[in-house]
């Protein structure tokens, strides 16, 4: 797989975020291998900042993207100084009004798509996940062109060390179960906070995130439900009988790699009584990209 190709963004999308964007945001992200985009929202004094500017003077070929969605608290502050300690590989975006996580990461993944990175995701600000990860997950795309996206998934395997609530973990199974329903695949944790994406010069990254993502609260899987409509509307031209989905196939294009940590943070901003949001907002994604044709009906 070739090094992605730069593309333009359309008026009004990026040219308004790069304008509350600080320091040299273009001029920092330019020319690395990976961008992670990490959305923040009242963080302040959970972010880890050792933590990442260990990672960031550490990994040369990989930008750190702050995405600061509106907070109320200090946060800003906090990324600014780690930005001011490693310039070069750590920059901010500050919204000025909450958007929510998923429009956050839809606008950092714009800008990792346009700075030529060949790989670009998103990590939940917790470090839920350790970013040592992010090398396996490139690793693994490295290893295997034909895969197109890593998800981290929280599996309790001997030898792996997952500290995960046991009611998050069987609430978890049961959206995973629904999930995978909705989506034909057998995936076992769609909503693990940490993920990496391949920049292709199909362009299918951009396209997928090209516009606001219907669903917040499993934005995750409305992004594979994109993926999919893109290789249908290539293959057979997207047909579907009597409610089946036709081509399309993900399976072989995701990469489920077993997280080796994963820690439980308190603070989350999910609480049970969202599943019930979560299963809604799957509903959405079956009918918008498995019972209709996107992105020719996508408006």
């Amino acid at each position: 797989m070739g090094r992605a190709k730069k593309v333009t963004a359309s008026p009004g999308r990026l040219g308004d975020l790069s304008s509350s964007s600080s320091g040299s945001l273009e001029g920092a992200a330019r020319g690395r291998n990976t961008t992670i985009v990490i959305p923040c929202y009242n963080e302040a004094e959970r972010l880890r900042t050792d933590e990442f500017l260990a990672f960031a003077r550490r990994e040369h070929d990989t930008q750190l993207l702050f995405v600061n969605d509106g907070s109320t608290d200090d946060t800003s502050g906090v990324i600014r100084s780690m930005r001011r300690l490693c310039p070069d590989r750590i920059d901010v975006v500050d919204m000025p009004v909450n958007v929510g996580k998923a429009e956050a990461v839809r606008r950092g993944m714009q800008i990792g798509c346009t700075s030529g990175s060949r790989f670009v995701g998103f990590w939940d600000a917790d470090l839920a996940t350790p970013l040592d990860h992010v090398a396996m997950f490139k690793e693994v795309m490295e290893d295997k062109p034909e895969v197109d996206m890593v998800f981290g998934a929280r599996v309790g395997l001997l030898g792996r060390d997952i500290r995960r609530s046991m009611k998050r973990h069987y609430l978890g199974r049961v959206f995973a179960t629904l999930a995978s329903i909705t989506l034909g695949l057998g995936v076992y944790d769609t909503q693990c906070g940490s993920k990496l994406f391949r920049v292709d010069d199909r362009g299918d990254l951009e396209t997928v995130i090209s516009m606001p993502f219907h669903t917040r609260w499993v934005f995750d899987c409305e992004m594979i439900g994109r993926f999919s409509a893109l290789r249908r509307s290539r293959v057979r031209g997207g047909v579907r009988k009597w409610g089946k989905v036709d081509d399309g196939d993900m399976s072989g294009s995701i990469y489920e790699y077993p997280l080796h940590r994963w820690e439980d943070v308190g603070g989350s901003k999910v609480k049970s009584s969202d599943v019930i949001k979560m299963a809604w907002g799957l509903m959405q994604v079956r009918r918008r990209y498995f019972w209709r044709r996107w992105p020719e009906d996508r408006l």
